[in-house]
């Protein structure tokens, strides 16, 4: 479809990802990452994908890369809830001035962006699936996990702006849980969970478990961004990134435990973050409008993405 991509954040768990699926495709990628998160280990070792150390935020950078591809996938981000936590102004820096730097200069060059939003816009809406046209729910930005919320949000805004006052071509996904077998244990529930069944347990769950999220595996959250992706458009697509499937925190733990560690206990502890990060207890996608718009049906099972994770974290060690 798109002979050169452009990949910010291509080094990181979706964005490598998505590198294979436009490799299979006959394209070419190139990855621009500051690693800050990222590795060059998730990169394909393949001559038609080339990185670029630097940053979203730079124009230098930026500016040629964009005018050099055909098509751009921003998913350049602070990942993981300690680095939000630990840089909030790094991470508001990255998702507002990261997304207008590419925006502006997709829109000088008229090429489409996917641009990778956060179901944390939604805030804690309850159990109900989350559709796109509802109202956004995050709170004050005094709590850090709004703050976060409330760049995405702005990044989108601005998505939808470049759209309409420039006529560019765009895309918006709003990712719900995405995990795999090359997210860090520190980035994700369900990688922390293997590892610990890995190292015999206890298998931590914070709080009842009887939270609920639903889980994507990477490589289908890639196949929904080249998808997606293809449908940009001056009027702008936005769509939830998911699978509706919503699981209690609890029973991830015992499925780990059964496919990692059977003899591996698990252990109730109080929520991981404090006063600084609201918990959410529900995250459940509506997702009739991301299958309407791409044909796919997610193709990895939950119980092939917790053995890839755990063939993965044992091979690191």
């Amino acid at each position: 479809m798109y002979a050169r991509l452009l990949v910010t954040g291509g080094a990181g768990l979706i964005g490598s990802a998505l590198c294979e699926r436009a490799l299979r495709a006959g394209g070419r990628v190139v990855v621009l990452d500051n690693l800050s998160s990222g590795r060059r280990e998730n990169l394909p070792a393949d001559p038609r994908v080339e990185l670029v150390v630097g940053d979203a935020c730079d124009d230098a950078a930026v500016a040629p890369l964009v005018r050099a591809c055909d098509a751009v996938a921003h998913l350049a981000a602070g990942v993981g809830v300690p680095l939000v936590l630990a840089r909030p102004t790094g991470t508001l820096r990255q998702s507002l001035l990261g997304a207008e730097t590419v925006l502006r200069h997709a829109a000088a060059a008229r090429r489409p962006v996917f641009f990778a939003s956060s179901s944390e816009v939604y805030g804690d809406a309850g159990p109900a699936p989350l559709r796109e046209d509802r109202a956004l729910g995050f709170g004050s930005p005094e709590t850090i996990r709004h703050a976060y919320a409330a760049g995405k949000a702005a990044g989108e805004a601005l998505a939808f702006a470049y759209a309409r006052e420039y006529a560019l071509p765009i895309a918006v996904g709003r990712f719900f849980n995405v995990t795999g077998a090359r997210q860090p244990a520190a980035q994700g529930v369900l990688p922390a969970m293997v590892d610990q069944a890995l190292r015999g347990g206890p298998i931590v769950v914070h709080g009842d478990g009887a939270q609920t999220r639903a889980f994507l595996d990477a490589a289908d959250a890639a196949e929904y961004v080249w998808r997606l992706l293809a449908r940009a458009s001056p009027a702008g697509v936005l769509a939830n990134v998911g699978r509706d499937a919503p699981l209690p925190i609890l029973d991830l733990a015992r499925l780990v435990r059964a496919r990692v560690e059977p003899r591996a206990s698990i252990e109730h502890r109080a929520p991981a973050y404090g006063a600084g990060f609201a918990p959410i207890r529900h995250r459940r996608p509506d997702v009739a409008r991301l299958l309407a718009l791409t044909g796919h049906e997610p193709a990895v099972a939950l119980a092939a993405t917790i053995d890839a994770c755990a063939s993965s974290l044992a091979a690191a060690r």
